[in-house]
């Protein structure tokens, strides 16, 4: 007997090559029972319950398709063969379920697992606030730029003012196209705040921004930028080398690491109070 153990969060053509490759195996599928004993896998928005990629399963002629539950452990550990996709949740798995089973994991690209890809205080020390009208409105501006990102973990909204003049808004956006996330998800999704920020299928808003400035040949040195989220290091680079001289934010981050990198080039960091 083959048993193919398997976390399928969503049906794409991999997914079905796989399910064709082992049609002779038992297919089980992973429900939330055991999967969202792997931390963080709630986030994932995109994902189907097993119930319903079963029935599109059995709609598409597989007809040995299980959910799996805790009762059917024993009939999987006397099995002569059990395949799991080469990932995080199929080697959470095998540690908790599996551990005295020989397991062939098959090398199939199928999701944004974290094996694919320091938390500190989010409060800025001696900080200047700003109560001020035209801040205020600029932050309004940007609040609304940020509702327009597709990304389900963190939505970021900017805005460069340069001369009290808006010269280019944006958010936080996927690439290369708008829903790529929505395939296999976003790597990003594996981590706490804070960590391996850099690893996302996303272009922040600050960095896309000063992209889009450079593109179209506008003057950002000397300018300021309203960002609803303080922002990473990464785009601190940027903010930097770009010559942007303030810094307008209204939400804390969870690194810091970008106030040294702001300061040292002299850019003023203000955060703008809503209330």
């Amino acid at each position: 007997m083959k048993a193919l153990i398997i976390y399928a969060p969503a049906l794409h053509r991999a997914y079905i090559e796989l399910f064709k490759k082992h049609h002779d195996a038992s297919i089980f599928l992973l429900g939330s029972e055991f999967v969202h004993r792997f931390p963080r896998m709630e986030r994932d928005i995109r994902a189907l319950d097993a119930d319903s990629v079963k029935k599109a399963l059995n709609g598409m002629g597989f007809s040995n398709v299980k959910v799996l539950k805790e009762s059917d452990l024993k009939r999987i550990t006397k099995s002569d063969k059990v395949i799991m996709p080469e990932e995080d949740v199929s080697h959470n798995f095998v540690k908790k379920h599996l551990q005295n089973k020989d397991v062939e994991f098959v090398n199939v690209f199928l999701r944004w697992d974290k094996s694919n890809t320091k938390k500190k205080s989010a409060v800025i020390t001696n900080e200047a606030i700003s109560r001020d009208e035209f801040d205020r409105r600029m932050m309004i501006k940007a609040r609304e730029e940020s509702k327009k990102s597709p990304d389900w973990w963190r939505q970021i909204g900017a805005v460069i003012v340069k001369d009290g003049k808006a010269l280019v808004s944006g958010f936080n956006k996927p690439l290369p196209i708008t829903q790529i996330h929505n395939i296999f998800g976003d790597p990003r999704s594996n981590y706490d705040h804070g960590e391996s920020y850099e690893l996302s299928k996303f272009i922040h808003a600050e960095a896309g921004l000063i992209a889009v400035a450079a593109k179209n040949g506008m003057k950002i040195d000397g300018a300021s930028i309203y960002v609803t989220t303080f922002p990473c290091p990464s785009c601190a680079k940027s903010i930097a080398v770009a010559g942007i001289k303030e810094v307008y934010y209204s939400e804390g981050y969870s690194l810091l690491d970008a106030e040294d990198i702001l300061k040292s080039f002299g850019v003023k960091i203000v955060r703008v109070r809503e209330d």
